[in-house]
């Protein structure tokens, strides 16, 4: 998935609103091909072509506040460890008390969490057996204890929680491109899915942190789940629309009265085959298949948390993300629909595939 580019960003957002406003085509090109789709449909049922429809309303992605946890501090103060740096633990500590350190990004909070508890872990083997420092020993087992017990909820604020991923769900992008449909989100999907697989290894040896906001800046950069969502909606829109053209006509006067092909019902068939069917279809099952494929990431990097949502993301998530959501209902429902249209008209004049 490649980023729209953002020289014209402006001009994407301008086209589009005029657009809203005047009835003219969209300028990305799934917009395009959509409006010229269901146009090709007004002509040959011969119903107007009314101004361009307003697609229904998407919730904006959670506010930082509604979407991240508030992590307790450390009340234990430090600084009698500073002395441990045959345990990594001064420079750490040191690192952390700076005056970057005061200012981390989750990510960088939970990367520094990381390899404090990966070195404390060391420190209290090291100490274990020495009775000289068993007050330390507790005293660093109980600040392990501490910073596990909140280790879940940093972990989440730095991946459903963080403002990279609310940065990539932004609405002011366009559709995906059908050129690019196929292929769309499965380096990002992939991405999300080895993160999922890394946090149960957060806090112990073996994982390496310095990557960790690779997948992250590249899903910020892809836009891909904000152009995903707007492809939905605009297949939702726009397969309505063809499904009431059709509706309305066969209300107002059957394309075939005596159950039998007429010119316009021919007509109305070449449009099916050779603009739905060849252009319009692929393009949907593409976006189906990329919802799908990123839906099921994102159910895995949650299922990987060790900690409940925030409320705040939790009711976002059930209409907006879930697939019994609003959303993917209203989705599912305009497939339904443009389906049932189509078949209805080809089976009254005689005209289906399976006939």
């Amino acid at each position: 998935m490649l980023k729209p580019s953002w020289a014209c960003g402006w001009s994407v957002i301008f086209f589009a609103l005029a657009f809203l406003a005047t009835g003219c085509a969209p300028a990305d090109p799934a917009g395009a091909m959509l409006h010229d789709y269901r146009a090709r449909i007004a002509r040959v049922v011969a119903v107007e072509l009314e101004s361009e429809p307003l697609p229904p309303p998407l919730p904006a992605w959670p506010r930082s506040r509604e979407r991240t946890f508030a992590v307790p501090p450390l009340r234990t103060g430090l600084g009698r460890f500073l002395s441990l740096h045959r345990c990594d633990l001064g420079t750490l500590i040191g690192e952390r008390s700076s005056q970057l350190g005061r200012v981390m990004r989750p990510s960088q909070q939970l990367s520094h969490e990381h390899r404090f508890l990966v070195a404390a872990e060391r420190c209290l083997e090291r100490l274990a057996g020495d009775p000289q420092r068993e007050g330390l020993r507790e005293d660093l087992a109980d600040i392990v204890a501490f910073k596990r017990e909140r280790l879940p909820l940093l972990a989440w604020n730095a991946t459903l929680g963080s403002s990279a991923l609310a940065s990539a769900y932004a609405l002011d992008v366009p559709a995906l491109a059908p050129a690019q449909a196929e292929l769309a989100g499965q380096t990002e999907t992939e991405m999300v899915l080895l993160l999922a697989g890394r946090l149960p290894l957060l806090g112990r040896d073996g994982i390496d942190m310095r990557t960790w906001d690779e997948p992250w800046e590249a899903l910020e950069r892809s836009a891909f789940p904000g152009r995903l969502r707007r492809s939905e909606q605009l297949l939702t829109t726009q397969l309505t629309a063809v499904a009431q053209l059709i509706e309305k006509r066969q209300e107002i006067r059957p394309l075939c009265p005596q159950g039998r092909p007429t010119r316009d019902a021919e007509i109305l068939l070449n449009v099916f085959r050779g603009y739905y069917a060849e252009s319009v279809q692929p393009y949907l099952v593409a976006v189906h298949g990329a919802q799908r494929r990123w839906t099921a990431a994102l159910e895995a990097l949650n299922a990987a948390q060790g900690v409940a949502p925030p409320e705040g993301f939790a009711s976002f998530a059930a209409e907006a993300l879930d697939p019994a959501g609003s959303a993917a209902r209203a989705f599912v429902a305009a497939r339904e629909r443009h389906t049932a249209a189509w078949q209805s008209v080809l089976d009254s004049c005689g005209m289906s595939p399976a006939g």
